[in-house]
């Protein structure tokens, strides 16, 4: 047997959670692992999807399919993911190997396959929950560069956006996502082959990611648009909480008024608002969806992937002309935006079956 001293140097070696971490931080680390897990997880799971899916249904004995959809998609989830980055390696192609990365038209060249990837996982995770999408739209074409604010409710609609954007309005979506998105090998491949942005939380004043993100939306002309959560994440009691003591400390008056929302966190107004100066002449659109809000942790996501009401999507546009130009003004605007975006979800939740 080895001594302690023997095996000292290799467990030291071995990478704790926190060296882990950091080794992901590396892009072709990070790549290095989650593009053999996915193609493996795909591959394996289909293959064994007769075994687990008939397994998962003796286990349900009577419950709502619980385990059922879970294995069907996380199942699906990976097949779709797993197609997604074989398509990424032909737009690579396409694009002269990365070559031409730094052209326009080498980012609209991915647009359709941002549009078929994300409009497909999110139709596909519709079907799994046993509802469907309605989508609506209070303007018939976008005219014009475009800031799209978007409401925040679950693990689900970060896709949501994008599928509005490079789907419905043919546009290319630069977004400011979470840090955490990279690790979907898909959107972490495409999403550094043209202007996006990756952060790891919303940024405040005198963050030097509102520097980025201003220098994203130059980016944004006729044929694009740039998408932001102002929330910076979905609602939970803890959050509203916590978001609402932050606000009195700066705002007492705004405090008061994002106390009434029910649905909604206050919006952080700083990285919308680098976006309007990084593109001033852009039209605000708004996007919102409910419906997904029962899927705002993993322990609810394990607990039921049942939807009781059919996942809804609006998009409604705000003329650049009536966006106020100070941070001071912006910021009150924008809680009032809040606010009706938090009535709208109270009316929908009212009247959808």
């Amino acid at each position: 047997m080895a001594s302690t001293s023997t095996l000292g140097p290799w467990i030291s070696a071995l990478p704790t959670p926190s060296r882990f971490v950091r080794l992901l931080e590396r892009r072709f680390a990070r790549r290095l692992i989650t593009l053999p897990l996915t193609a493996i997880g795909a591959v394996v799971g289909l293959v064994l999807a007769p075994l687990t899916l008939a397994t998962a249904a003796v286990m349900d004995r009577g419950r709502p399919w619980q385990r059922v959809r879970l294995v069907t998609l996380v199942t699906g989830g990976l097949f779709i993911e797993l197609i997604g980055v074989l398509g990424a390696g032909i737009t690579w192609v396409l694009t002269g190997f990365g070559l031409f990365r730094n052209q326009a038209w080498a980012w609209r060249v991915h647009r359709p396959l941002m549009a078929v990837y994300t409009s497909t996982l999110i139709w596909f995770i519709a079907r799994v929950l046993g509802t469907r999408i309605e989508w609506r739209s209070r303007d018939r074409e976008l005219d014009g560069p475009v800031i799209l604010l978007a409401r925040h409710t679950s693990f689900f609609d970060a896709l949501i956006p994008a599928t509005v954007l490079a789907n419905h309005h043919r546009r290319v979506p630069h977004h400011v996502l979470t840090a955490g998105l990279r690790y979907m090998p898909c959107i972490d491949l495409v999403g550094h082959r043209f202007p996006n942005r990756f952060i790891r939380r919303t940024p405040g004043d005198g963050s030097a990611e509102l520097g980025e993100i201003e220098r994203l939306a130059r980016f944004v002309d006729d044929h694009s648009a740039a998408i932001i959560f102002p929330e910076g994440t979905f609602r939970d009691p803890r959050r509203f909480e916590r978001a609402l003591r932050r606000l009195r400390r700066r705002s007492p008056d705004l405090a008061a008024l994002a106390s009434k929302f029910q649905h909604v966190l206050p919006p952080r107004p700083q990285g919308s608002f680098a976006l309007t100066r990084g593109a001033p002449e852009a039209d605000i659109v708004f996007c919102v969806n409910t419906g997904l809000e029962p899927f705002g942790t993993l322990d609810e996501i394990k607990t039921s992937l049942v939807a009781d009401r059919p996942i809804v999507v609006e998009t409604w546009t705000i003329p650049r002309a009536e966006v106020p130009e100070t941070i001071e003004e912006f910021t009150t605007w924008l809680m009032d935006q809040y606010a009706r975006i938090d009535r709208w979800v109270t009316n929908e939740l009212a009247t959808s079956p």
